[in-house]
């Protein structure tokens, strides 16, 4: 990464309250540092109502087969075609890989390639990182970056995050990053190997 996203990571990071060094371990195991990453994920079902502010309804199985929206699913008329939006919502995007519909529940209102802007994909990222930190810091950082992959930290009967391999890999790109096993140890009160 170069000087300038550094200084992206490092000023979202810190404005939103996350451990920069987790940002960077994201985004080299979502994106590789990458800003135009770009995933269509077409079984994504959870997405979200830009008229009404809320998560839009279930979806039924014929609407999920379907090749293009619902006809009742909103969208901003000024930037996207409906099936724009729809498929956009179902898409991870940037450095950071964002779900649309999730930059969209956070409050992103923009045109969804932006979100491939280094600065606007790690803003974004963030913003969901700390909304994420409210509802799972008490169970530690690990269960923040489980559920920022799986969408909360879903364990398996003997403990382990079903994600377990997402949070290792993001633990060890943490490591390359930081070359100081302890202090990440330390803040994701990890045990030692």
């Amino acid at each position: 990464m170069n000087n300038i996203q550094t200084f992206d990571i490092r000023h979202h990071a810190q404005a939103f309250k996350i451990p920069p060094l987790i940002v960077q371990g994201i985004i080299k195991v979502e994106s590789d540092g990458n800003p135009y990453a770009y995933r269509a994920e077409p079984s994504y079902q959870y997405l979200y109502d830009v008229d009404q502010d809320e998560p839009f309804r279930d979806l039924t199985q014929a609407e999920m087969d379907q090749d293009s929206a619902p006809d009742d699913f909103p969208w901003y008329k000024a930037i996207s075609s409906q099936d724009t939006e729809w498929y956009g919502q179902q898409c991870s995007w940037g450095p950071m890989q964002v779900m649309g519909a999730v930059a969209r529940e956070r409050g992103f209102r923009k045109s969804f390639p932006e979100l491939c802007s280094f600065d606007d994909g790690v803003y974004w990222g963030c913003a969901h990182l700390q909304w994420l930190a409210g509802r799972y810091l008490d169970e530690g950082w690990n269960s923040v970056i489980s559920a920022y992959n799986q969408g909360s930290p879903r364990r398996n009967d003997d403990g382990t995050f079903c994600n377990q391999e997402y949070v290792e890999n993001v633990w060890m790109a943490m490591q390359d990053i930081a070359c100081d096993t302890a202090i990440i140890r330390e803040m994701l009160n990890a045990p030692s190997s």
